[in-house]
């Protein structure tokens, strides 16, 4: 399959998870020849998935470095290795009674049930767009069972992991409806889960941060990361102020004109 013709497969592509990234490093590695076709291809992709943090920060590598196709699988395999979801599951109290809180993609409730079998992990369905989040779980292989919001609430959790899309070192892009369950949850530790790729540099974020601002489809809110007690990712938990130094990408000017 040509490079524009991935390109066409993967502007249908449904969700943004490590497949998605996968997927676009392969194919982004095919233009290392075409710098202008590069660009091109950097901004399709975000076009279709504009709120997808890990392609933010692929295509931001892969433009910037001197070798597009090495920057492009170097990515990949940082993606594919990274343990933010059983660094979690590893940090979360041994041994523990309560109830564990999960906000986020079905593969982060799987993962920490499959680590932490000794937990009670609850997938929390979002106000919007979680309609198949049981399913979606069956299809994850994860163990832990669907409620809503008020149930969440009766069972009082001792932590609420809250899965980010998309972060920089101070507003972060999660689900809908986060802000309302931090605050309710006030007894529940919240951790922000934020894994490779996720922590953008604000120039880089600011794009993404726009479309959800404006898009109401993106079942997404705006959160201060302060919010949260700690920030979650491969190297374990960290303050929400040394959240800068989590950043690992540069910013890409040919990213921050998506329409031009």
């Amino acid at each position: 399959m040509q490079p524009f013709e991935r390109l066409r497969h993967l502007a249908r592509w449904s969700g943004d998870g490590v497949e998605l990234v996968s997927e676009a490093a392969d194919c982004l590695a095919g233009f290392a020849d075409d710098p202008a076709g590069l660009v091109v291809a950097c901004r399709r992709l975000l076009a279709h998935h504009p709120t997808a943090g890990p392609l933010w920060w692929l295509c931001a590598r892969v433009l910037t470095a001197p070798d597009s196709a090495a920057a492009a699988w170097e990515a990949w395999q940082r993606v594919h290795d990274d343990t933010t979801y059983e660094r979690v599951a590893e940090l979360l109290p041994f041994p523990h009674d309560g109830v564990i809180g999960v906000l986020g993609g079905p593969e982060l409730a799987g993962a920490v049930a499959a680590t932490r079998p000794d937990l009670d992990i609850v997938a929390v369905r979002r106000r919007s767009g979680d309609e198949h989040l049981r399913a979606r779980l069956a299809r994850a292989d994860a163990s832990a069972r669907t409620i809503d919001e008020v149930e969440l609430a009766a069972l009082e959790p001792s932590h609420l992991l809250v899965e980010a899309p998309a972060t920089d070192p101070m507003r972060a892009a999660v689900p809908f409806g986060t802000r309302d369950l931090v605050a309710v949850m006030s007894g529940a530790v919240a951790w922000l889960v934020a894994g490779v790729g996720h922590v953008l540099p604000a120039r880089l974020f600011a794009p993404l941060a726009q479309h959800v601002e404006e898009d109401e489809d993106a079942a997404l809110e705006l959160v201060d990361v302060h919010a949260f007690a700690r920030i979650a990712g491969p190297t374990g938990l960290d303050r929400p102020d040394t959240l800068d130094r989590r950043v690992d990408c540069p910013v890409a000017p040919e990213l921050l004109r998506l329409g031009a």
